[in-house]
């Protein structure tokens, strides 16, 4: 197939707080009590049936900061995701039998090496300065290298007082920075949704740019700029920062 989709997924596709009788399931996590697979994320139904619709003349490719393992918990029935896939921010391609793509793999590693040591001490620096108000990870991506770093707070706190001189203390060498709500990513230099989707472009589809680019953050306008046609969600982050 060669026209194709690009989209985000959360908060583009579904999102936590969609959830109603009629909306359909789209990721799932296990019930600690029951340990049964329970829905953790829905997808409204109008959503659902064009995404079904336009899978049909186009294959949908998910464009998503989701490590593999979170990636793994997306299951939208009616719908397949399994690849081409940008996963982890750009540091992993998943390939058409959602198996990590190896030239990409090789590539990644080769960028993100010089960064390991960093993202660790950032890592150690945010821990010692946010007293427990942010809760900083790594992300794993390549074999034996991290991705890049998120830590989520409460809502509000990264733009109070104290987000904001933690942000300004840190030297954050060549990284790029983003607010997303409540959550900090730190992208080390090379590491993108563009960079990734461009490889997909050229290594699966020949060149031929997206049909349509979907996502609900103005962080996503880098990637979704690659498309012939632009859309985001109702009430969507990218949304509000249109000029009324």
């Amino acid at each position: 197939m060669s026209d194709w989709i690009a989209t985000d997924l959360d908060g583009t596709l579904f999102s936590r707080s969609w959830g109603d009788e009629e909306s359909v399931p789209a990721t799932w996590r296990l019930d600690p009590g029951s340990g049964r697979l329970e829905p953790s994320s829905w997808m409204r139904p109008s959503t659902h049936r064009s995404i079904v619709a336009l899978q049909s003349i186009a294959a949908i490719v998910p464009v998503t900061a989701r490590d593999a393992d979170s990636y793994g918990r997306v299951n939208i029935p009616g719908i397949g995701l399994a690849g081409p896939a940008v996963i982890t921010n750009g540091a992993i391609i998943l390939d058409r039998n959602g198996k990590a793509d190896p030239g990409w793999e090789n590539e990644m590693i080769r960028r993100l090496r010089p960064w390991k040591t960093w993202l660790e001490q950032c890592l150690a620096q945010l821990i010692a300065l946010s007293s427990g108000n942010a809760r900083p990870r790594l992300v794993a991506g390549p074999p034996g290298q991290h991705a890049y770093l998120v830590a989520k707070a409460d809502a509000g706190w990264w733009e109070g007082d104290a987000g904001r001189e933690i942000l300004g203390a840190i030297e954050w060498e060549e990284c790029r920075i983003s607010l997303l709500g409540n959550e900090l990513q730190v992208l080390p230099p090379g590491l993108g949704k563009l960079q990734a989707l461009e490889e997909v472009m050229d290594r699966y589809f020949g060149g031929r740019r997206p049909m349509f680019c979907f996502g609900d953050m103005i962080a996503d306008l880098e990637f979704m700029r690659l498309g012939e046609i632009l859309a985001t969600p109702r009430q969507s982050a990218l949304e509000y920062a249109w000029p009324k």
